[in-house]
């Protein structure tokens, strides 16, 4: 495989003789990579911070996709390599991390149009001018409906996608087209057997598919109904709650929400609790029952990455006892060192499915 280093949005170069390669791609994250290389007089100067890499399967006919760039860059002496330089850096998403929400933003339509207008507002065209970042445009909307009411001021714009993306299930990612850097939302396709519309993809060592498989269940931090507070104090402050859970199923937390403002009750009562509720429902979706699969896919052609399942599609794991999950793969760990190639996925559990 070969890696192609990126000068801008154009191919500059190929990367010689590296030792291994970590490239780690996440559906709501950013992702990131090593890579270790050998300490060449090209390497080193071609290899610099800024600088972004890309495999050569990811190079498309109209641009570039999970392109990494280089963020840290250490060399070291090995005495039995030699010269040896490790790479490392965050995915192409990482450049809506350089924002933050600039003021005060209250958004109240979809989900998708509500993202769009933070991305638009705060990277493609700011009102301050040194904050725009060039040739960064919009994909077409997906048609993402769900609505919300929510309040926006200082996050970090990816770390905000991150949590947005966890709520509601959506991805992201930033690539290159056409010379220029597109942001796009991504809803992942159902592929499990609870559905009919696509051919199912399962995971399983009974089909020679997956190995090393591991479930790790948390429940911790886990609580499934909250009473948010909002401004005031006392018997005058404003509240809403959040979850439907009754009985013994019934986890409480209190949070605080006092960081949700009313711009001095120009927005309604039923707006403010609306704005609380959104805050409240965001924590809930941190807070849920944390099960994750991860397990190495044996390519087997049964199912192919990025032809029969790709990156935030919902897939079923069957275990050996029969029980099937309905997971959605929320991670792809790539590798090749001296024992080869491998891909890693990291499956994690759809709220309220079987």
């Amino acid at each position: 495989m070969d890696i192609y280093v990126l000068n801008g949005m154009q191919k500059e170069d190929i990367v010689e003789d590296y030792e291994s390669i970590i490239w780690n791609m996440q559906f709501f994250g950013n992702g990131d990579f090593q890579m270790i290389v050998h300490g060449t007089a090209k390497n080193v100067d071609l290899l610099t911070r800024g600088k972004y890499l890309v495999r050569d399967f990811d190079v498309v006919a109209d641009g570039f996709r999970n392109v990494m760039k280089i963020e840290g860059r250490k060399i070291i002496w090995d005495a039995e390599k030699g010269w040896l330089i490790t790479l490392t850096g965050k995915g192409l998403k990482h450049i809506t991390g350089q924002r933050i929400v600039w003021q005060q933003t209250n958004l109240s339509e979809t989900v998708e149009d509500g993202i769009r207008q933070v991305i638009t507002e705060n990277i493609i065209s700011p009102e301050q001018t040194e904050r725009q970042i060039a040739d960064f445009i919009l994909a077409d909307p997906v048609g993402i409906t769900e609505t919300w009411e929510t309040q926006l001021f200082g996050q970090n714009i990816a770390e905000w996608l991150e949590d947005v993306g966890k709520t509601y299930g959506i991805g992201w990612d930033v690539s290159i087209k056409n010379g220029k850097f597109v942001f796009e939302l991504i809803k992942g396709t159902d592929r499990s057997v609870m559905q009919s519309a696509v051919d199912p993809v399962v995971f399983s060592p009974e089909y020679d598919n997956l190995a090393e498989a591991s479930l790790d269940e948390n429940g911790e931090d886990y609580f499934n109904a909250a009473l948010i507070g909002g401004e005031g104090e006392g018997i005058d402050q404003r509240t809403a709650t959040v979850g439907t859970a009754s009985g013994l199923d019934r986890i409480e937390r209190y949070i605080d929400g006092d960081s949700v403002s009313s711009n001095g009750e120009i927005i309604t009562e039923e707006q403010y609790e609306e704005l609380l509720k959104t805050y409240g429902n965001e924590q809930l979706a941190a807070a849920a029952n944390a099960i994750r699969y991860e397990g190495k896919t044996i390519d087997n052609k049964m199912f192919v990455l990025n032809r029969d399942y790709f990156l935030g599609d919902i897939v079923t794991i069957k275990n050996k006892y029969g029980i099937n999950s309905t997971c959605r793969i929320t991670e792809l760990i790539f590798a090749i060192d001296e024992n080869g190639q491998s891909i890693v996925p990291t499956f994690e559990a759809v709220e309220g499915a079987s």
